[in-house]
């Protein structure tokens, strides 16, 4: 009930304010209409003159592109195995039966060991062998072994 007669206290001041209000939005509009757009041209630009140098000139052209070697080298292995240690830097000179690359040596270090004991266990074969072959010799000398156990000249051992 408070708020009707509160609402009903300012409902006539703000009825008398309105058309004020409306008698000023309408002087606004009609102030900004006397007015037409015009084109106004800007100010001529400030020209220098000068006279013409005589000097040399260098051309030169700048382009985007690739650029590319004639000479190229490829480079092979001969054997495989990882890369342990490179030994040039990109664009130095190097000469002829410089090293590149080391690369690791540890499974040729096993294959070469391989080898050598593969040289080995063959000489102990063929000391053996020339021993049988002298000790069957002796025998068949003897007439005390068969022909059978005396290798054949033609047999490869």
């Amino acid at each position: 009930m408070k708020m009707r007669r509160i609402a009903e206290k300012l409902l006539p001041a703000a009825a008398a304010r309105l058309p004020l209000l409306a008698g000023a939005g309408a002087l606004a509009l009609l102030s900004a209409c006397g007015q037409e757009n015009r084109f106004v041209a800007p100010p001529p630009p400030k020209v220098t003159v000068e006279l013409p140098l005589q000097q040399t000139f260098t051309p030169y052209l700048e382009a985007t592109g690739n650029a590319a070697s004639i000479n190229t080298v490829k480079l092979l292995a001969r054997v495989q195995g990882y890369v342990q240690e490179i030994k040039y830097q990109d664009g130095a000179a190097v000469k002829k039966g410089t090293p590149l690359f080391v690369i690791e040596p540890e499974p040729y270090k096993v294959q070469l060991e391989q080898a050598q004991a593969a040289e080995e266990g063959a000489k102990a074969t063929l000391i053996n062998n020339e021993a049988e072959f002298t000790r069957q010799q002796q025998l068949q000398a003897k007439d005390v072994s068969s022909g059978a156990n005396y290798p054949s000249p033609f047999i490869v051992v």
